[in-house]
């Protein structure tokens, strides 16, 4: 199937936004970040609206989007109407990320995180479609999830080490981020398993092409090396890295280990674009589900 490049940047671009909020909501509940969490909270807006405006354009016609009122069962009108709710929380968050409410930041933080848990799903749950049957399956919106936990929470890491309050959070945020990039693999190795089992089979949507054919290239070094071992690698090491800092603040050198977080999110988001690609390129239709 042909890439729907806007649809694609949209779900990256939801992802690192869910992931970001679900980090914020974390700290929320533990009393943490409170030096980055208006920065974060204001890229992940910027990253929403960039996201909408773009999922809009793929429209033949933009102006038409009002249309989706009538239609609010459509995948799109559901992802539409998701990022609306969450501009929403996300807006007053950022104000109050500003202000002294701690409850109501703490309120608004959660709802925040739980916005943001959904809605990589949802993008994801608009693709389980019968006829394409290497979309079918709850592991492609998981597999969105798990991209977006991880490029969100590695993103947050990395301005917590270079902004933040690293030797109080750092360790905390650490914990986060590897968790996060551990359900990125998780949920990324689902969805190729499920791309080898799923029914149907036939060439154009084989595994084979992932693993010795035309998309093997893509797979082998954007999604396995880039998208998924460097990750691992780069928060691993800033882990160990943060256990052996001087004496005095019990943590390595936070720009080093923000060096180590960044790197690890720009991997990962590559990795995330790789794997919808592919996505896209196995996403064919079963012919008998369409002429019969």
């Amino acid at each position: 199937m042909e890439i729907q490049w806007p649809l694609l940047i949209f779900s990256v671009l939801l992802g690192i936004t869910g992931g970001i909020y679900v980090f914020l909501g974390a700290g929320e509940l533990k009393g943490r970040f409170k030096d980055v969490r208006f920065v974060g909270a204001l890229v992940a807006l910027a990253c929403l609206a960039v996201g909408g405006c773009v999922s809009v354009l793929h429209m033949g016609h933009p102006e038409r989007a009002t249309h989706l009122l009538g239609n609010l069962g459509s995948g799109l009108a559901k992802e539409l109407l998701i990022v609306a709710i969450m501009g929403i929380v996300a807006i007053v968050y950022v104000v109050l990320s500003k202000k002294d409410y701690p409850g109501a930041r703490k309120i608004v933080g959660v709802i925040a995180a739980l916005l943001g848990l959904a809605l990589p799903v949802v993008a994801g749950m608009s693709y389980l479609i019968a006829a394409r049957p290497a979309w079918d399956s709850a592991a492609l919106p998981l597999m969105y999830l798990g991209a977006g936990l991880a490029t969100g929470a590695l993103l947050m890491c990395g301005l917590v080490m270079l902004r933040g309050n690293a030797e109080e959070d750092g360790g905390f945020a650490l914990r986060i981020a590897l968790a996060a990039v551990i359900i990125m693999v998780v949920t990324s190795v689902a969805y190729i398993v499920w791309i080898a089992v799923a029914p149907y089979q036939a060439p154009s949507r084989s595994i084979e092409r992932l693993l010795a054919g035309d998309l093997a290239v893509m797979f082998w070094l954007g999604v396995v090396v880039v998208g998924l071992v460097a990750p691992t690698a780069l928060t691993a090491l800033a882990c160990v890295k943060a256990t052996k800092g001087d004496a005095d603040t019990g943590l390595a050198d936070p720009k080093k280990l923000a060096t180590f977080m960044f790197a690890a999110f720009a991997c990962s988001a590559v990795g995330a674009v790789c794997l919808r690609v592919i996505m896209y390129g196995v996403g064919t239709s079963v012919e008998q589900f369409i002429y019969h």
